[in-house]
């Protein structure tokens, strides 16, 4: 900054910039975009029993192995933790290059998984009903009717459409935009065919595998935000810290 002097000229002041934040955020939005993918495949790979199974299916596979499911839930909590983050850590990546795409699809992604989990788990009543040893077909009736709940059934058809065509339409922006290398853009590509193809075949390991490959896919942004600078990622702080 500059001040006048007594003269009338001006003259250099320095001024004390503040701290610049912005490698710290970069960084660690880069570490947690393929969080919540990881996360949900351990979740889906340790579930007992099958994930589509019915209620009764569920219960007891609950009841013979607690501990897998305890374990289940705790990686879905990391999931809901990092969900959001991870969004943004994909915008922050495909802003410039793609900004339109980025905000649509992107963010219908995250708005998808979002109302996803708002969806009640049975695990997590069956887990209670095992450990409390409630009444197997009260635990399982309570079980049937969270699915059929209208604010259940509302809320899976923006997942449902993100697991589908949204992991698709971002894995067709990747490729085009080349933020990363190709194969990562492969990955999401193919994670909501191995979702639907194989989870019937080999059971919990489909799921699990198609959200590896979407956490992969997400990586994409782990890769571009590395090797982007800290002008690319945002700009500098103001050379007066207001907080």
């Amino acid at each position: 900054m500059t001040t006048m002097s007594s003269t009338g000229a001006p003259v250099a002041v320095d001024a004390k910039m503040p701290a610049d934040w912005r490698g710290l955020w970069r960084v660690l939005l880069a570490v947690v975009a393929p969080i919540p993918g990881v996360a949900l495949a351990i979740s889906n790979f340790v579930a007992p029993g099958a994930l589509a199974g019915s209620a009764e299916e569920t219960l007891a596979a609950v009841t013979d192995n607690q501990g897998a499911a305890q374990l289940s839930t705790a990686f879905t909590m990391v999931f809901l933790v990092f969900l959001v983050p991870s969004g943004v850590a994909m915008l922050m990546a495909m802003r410039r290059v793609a900004p339109r795409a980025a905000t649509i699809v992107v963010g219908f992604i995250t708005l998808g998984f979002c109302t996803g989990v708002t969806n009640p788990r049975v695990l997590d009543v069956a887990l209670i009903a095992a450990r409390e040893d409630i009444n197997p077909v009260a635990a399982a009736t309570i079980m049937s009717q969270l699915d059929v709940l209208p604010t259940t059934v509302i809320a899976i058809v923006p997942f449902a459409m993100t697991i589908t065509l949204g992991r698709i339409a971002l894995g067709v922006v990747l490729w085009r935009t080349r933020i990363a290398p190709r194969w990562m853009a492969v990955a999401m590509l193919l994670a909501g065919p191995v979702e639907w193809g194989l989870g019937a075949v080999i059971g919990n390991a489909g799921p699990a595998l198609a959200y590896l490959l979407t956490a992969i896919g997400f990586a994409s942004a782990s890769w571009a935000l590395l090797h982007m600078s800290n002008g690319e990622f945002d700009l500098p702080p103001l050379a007066e810290d207001r907080s």
